[in-house]
Order: C-alpha cells, then sequence, then structure tokens
C-alpha cells in the first residue's frame, strides 16, 4: 500500500517536473537543473561576494523580447536563501559597483554617478545591482510568465540605463571567480578537498573535506581559510556481547598564512618544549616565550618597540615554520571575516617592526612589509 503510493507520488512529480521544464522551453529558452556555481563568477555586489555556504541551481537562460541574451538562477548562502530567482544581463563593459533599491536611494560611492543611475533605473519595479559588468535583478519568481515579465523589463531597464551618461563610467575589473564584496582579491571557493594538502590539519579518520575555503595572496602574506570535516568510527560491545559502531562527526576551522620572503623560524608562546629565549625585559620574558633556530636574529627582530607591540597585542601565539608556514591561534574559533582581518594586521604590524638590517641580512631587501615606524639600527652589526 505504502509502496504504491511512494510510485503515484513520484509520477505525479516527474509530470509536473517535466510541464515545468517545458515551460521554460516553450520560450526557447534552456534548463539547467544543476548548472555549476561558475555562472555566478564575478558577481561580488550583494546578495553576492557575502557569507558562506554559497550554491545555486535551477539555471533558465535565453533571449529576452528584444534578444538581449539573460541567465536567472537561484543562489543562496548563509546570508541569502529567498527561494527565488536571480537573473543577470551583460553590460558592454564594467561600470562602477552599485545597489538600486526599487523605490530606495541609490547606493554607490559617488554622488553624481548615484543621480545618473538614478534618473535611469530608478523607475525598476525591482531591486537591481550593477554588478561591474552584469546588470542584475533580484527576487524574481521561477513561474514562466512572471520570469517573462522580469526579463523583459531588466532588458528596458539595460537600455536605459546604456542611454545615460553613467554608461561613459568605467568600474573595477571583476573577480575571476567567487570573493568577497570588500576584499575582492579574496578568492572563494565553496568545495575543494585538494587543498586540504597545502595546510597543516588534524589527521586520522576518514571522509576528510575541505569546504568554505578563502584563498588570497594578499600582498605578500598568503592565507588559506577553511572548514575542515572529517569522521571517524569506534566500537564497543554491550552486556550481551554484540559489537555496535559509532560514527563521529567532527569539524575544524583552519587559516594558515605563509610568507612569500625569506624569513626565520620564529614562534611565540606556541608550545611548551626547547629553550626560551631571554630579552632585557623581565614583564616580557614573564609574558611572552620566543623560540627560534637563529636567535641573533631573533634578538634583532625582537627589540624593544617590537616587545611593546607583541605585549599590546596580548602576547599571541604564532609560529612562523622554516618553510614559510604561519600558524597562529586565539584570533577567532571559526576564522570569520574579522578573525582573518586582526590576524593579517597582527603580522602585518610584526614584520613591519621588523628593523631594515634584518631584511638585508635574510635576503629580502627591498623590504617586503612596508615599516609602520622606525626601528633601531645598530651601531655595528649585532647580528654577523
Amino acid at each position: 500500500m505504502i509502496g504504491g503510493m511512494v510510485v503515484a507520488a513520484l509520477i505525479v512529480w516527474a509530470i509536473m517536473h517535466h510541464r515545468y521544464i517545458k515551460s521554460f522551453e516553450d520560450k526557447g529558452w534552456a534548463y539547467e537543473g544543476s548548472p555549476p556555481i561558475s555562472i555566478a563568477h564575478g558577481l561580488n555586489v550583494a546578495p553576492f561576494g557575502v557569507a558562506f555556504d554559497r550554491s545555486v541551481k535551477k539555471q533558465i537562460s535565453g533571449p529576452a523580447s528584444d534578444g538581449t541574451a539573460f541567465s536567472a538562477f537561484m543562489y543562496r548562502s548563509s546570508a541569502w536563501d529567498p527561494g527565488d530567482l536571480v537573473v543577470t544581463m551583460k553590460l558592454p563593459h564594467s561600470m562602477p559597483l552599485a545597489e538600486v533599491p526599487a523605490g530606495g536611494p541609490v547606493r554607490t560611492a559617488d554622488p553624481h554617478y548615484a543621480d545618473e543611475l538614478a534618473k535611469a533605473l530608478g523607475g525598476a519595479s525591482r531591486d537591481l545591482t550593477v554588478d561591474h559588468d552584469t546588470l542584475v535583478m533580484l527576487r524574481v519568481s521561477d513561474d514562466a510568465d512572471e520570469l517573462q515579465t522580469a526579463v523583459d523589463a531588466l532588458a528596458a531597464a539595460r537600455t536605459a540605463l546604456l542611454a545615460s551618461p553613467a554608461a561613459g563610467r568605467q568600474g573595477p575589473t571583476p573577480p575571476q571567480g567567487l570573493s568577497f564584496a570588500d576584499h575582492p582579491d579574496w578568492t572563494y571557493v565553496p568545495h575543494d578537498d585538494e587543498i586540504l594538502r597545502q595546510v597543516e590539519h588534524s589527521g586520522g579518520g576518514y571522509g576528510h573535506e575541505a569546504r568554505d575555503i578563502i584563498m588570497s595572496e594578499n600582498a605578500r602574506i598568503p592565507f588559506i581559510r577553511m572548514q575542515h570535516n572529517w569522521k571517524t568510527d569506534s566500537t564497543s560491545t554491550d552486556s550481551e556481547g554484540r559489537s555496535h559502531t559509532t560514527t563521529t562527526h567532527h569539524t575544524e576551522y583552519l587559516c594558515q598564512f605563509r610568507t612569500s620572503f625569506p624569513f626565520v623560524d620564529l614562534a611565540s608562546n606556541w608550545g611548551w618544549f626547547g629553550r626560551s629565549q631571554r630579552f632585557e625585559w623581565t614583564d616580557f620574558n614573564d609574558a611572552v616565550r620566543i623560540e627560534s633556530s637563529n636567535e641573533r636574529i631573533a634578538h634583532a627582530i625582537i627589540h624593544q618597540r617590537q616587545m611593546e607591540y607583541l605585549m599590546a597585542s596580548g602576547a599571541p601565539k604564532f609560529a612562523i615554520q622554516g618553510d614559510g608556514a604561519i600558524l597562529l591561534k586565539g584570533f577567532g574559533k571559526k576564522w570569520e571575516i574579522e578573525d582573518i582581518l586582526g590576524a593579517d594586521a597582527f603580522l602585518r604590524g610584526f614584520f613591519a617592526r621588523v628593523p631594515d638590517f634584518v631584511w638585508e641580512e635574510l635576503g629580502a631587501w627591498p623590504r617586503p612589509i612596508p615599516e609602520i615606524e622606525p626601528a633601531p639600527q645598530p651601531s655595528s652589526d649585532p647580528i654577523s
């Protein structure tokens, strides 16, 4: 009885789904149930370029009534999941980024550009964005007839935009993949297990996967951030001699920076073993444990102002390894955007206080990280 009801339900679903797809095909459009995330590449104005867990599905593409090509798809992230479509149309070139809410003020950096967009697009019935070389319409129904109305409205808005003074403005180059609105030099990858090879992570178990990955060359201090998931099994025996296997799901959040320039291995408050280097400031020695295989260079790096910086930063835990990998603790449990920015700011402050003569000794000249404040210069060569 139940099996028959399931079969009947599947048949009804198949018929309805066929009709749904045909409603688009009858308009000369193509339907793709599982499109690649690459259809959202280059889009970086909200709702794009924000949050994690990004995905796409249900793409409909084809021409508007005037022949302009469009792509419509369902987009979701941890910050956006309305259950309807976004519709996109390409522009001849990249334009300055802007949000054009229906009935609301235009949000963009240049007030003159905002006025131009308001005159060209102010009558739109749905929220629009100018996203580099793409005009985007948000919150569109996936009903074929309603989509047709929205697509034609977007084509009309595109025509008005290109006929306005705003069309003469040049915008930034779109990111090549997925990115972040405030950090277009960062690349977001939803899922790529191969990237696990590039960072230190927990081993053992099985089913290792890397998700919500952020990567960036980051102006000479590149980093990789990810959510690492894996599983372990444990077996127990009950009082009747029966074996039971329990699967445990594990998650850790990782963010590993790396130097792109020569540097000495140096650790601060990292681990409990090994020799701790001593400095001239007793309070610093009590709060910070410095280790390095090259104590004379480390002593030149950790000068008085560097010690003051480390103390003011809360004596953070970090380790710069011989291969350039930089491990950090205490900047956030999940390595959210603000945690990455905090760690990056700390590292730049640290490297910025390394004296010029140390960079020269290390063969990294001109200095790779700009100096924040002049560090003490030696009266003679202290690291020779």
